[in-house]
């Protein structure tokens, strides 16, 4: 099914899913109402094709409400369509897990705890992927705090200090 037919039949079978729709660059992405995203997604995976989960990923935002874009690139892999579906997350507002759809869901979901904070319900190996267990925080949030604290990631990473790997940034001295 080609992506114009997948939103036609998108906006047949669940008539208030799409808050908005947006085509640029020959590439078709869709707002879904939290609400019928696991409907939306499963219908497009078992219906229309889109077999592969290409990425998932997150953009925060300030303005005007805090809240993170969780972002899914889906692949059809026949007709080389792609198509990107999002929605909005509230801060601490859960999401619905797709590993149950793509088992690769799962390090990109936890990824997007550790980095943004979102929960996804009935995640089967919910925990921490890149930050130690007992981080406090989600540095990806633009209200996050700026250190310069190294942070020791798991598996072995050697800690790093900004100002000593981003050469434009100066560490202030303490005094």
């Amino acid at each position: 099914m080609k992506t114009f037919e997948a939103v036609q039949q998108i906006k047949l079978r669940f008539s208030n899913a799409i808050a908005a729709e947006h085509e640029f660059l020959g590439e078709t992405t869709l707002e879904i109402k939290k609400a019928s995203l696991k409907e939306v997604l499963a219908f497009l995976k078992r219906n229309a094709g889109y077999r592969v989960l290409m990425d998932l990923t997150g953009v925060d935002y300030l303005v005007p409400t805090k809240r993170t874009k969780v972002v899914y690139w889906l692949h059809h892999p026949d007709n080389f369509n792609r198509l990107r579906v999002f929605v909005y997350a509230a801060r601490g507002e859960p999401l619905h897990t797709v590993t149950d759809l793509w088992g690769g869901a799962d390090w990109y979901e936890r990824e997007l705890y550790d980095l943004f904070g979102i929960h996804f319900i009935e995640h089967p190996d919910f925990k921490r992927i890149l930050m130690p267990d007992d981080w406090i925080g989600h540095p990806l949030l633009k209200d996050y705090a700026l250190t310069e604290e190294p942070v020791e990631f798991k598996h072995g990473v050697k800690p790093k200090v900004p100002s000593e790997i981003v050469p434009h940034v100066k560490r202030l001295k303490k005094s």
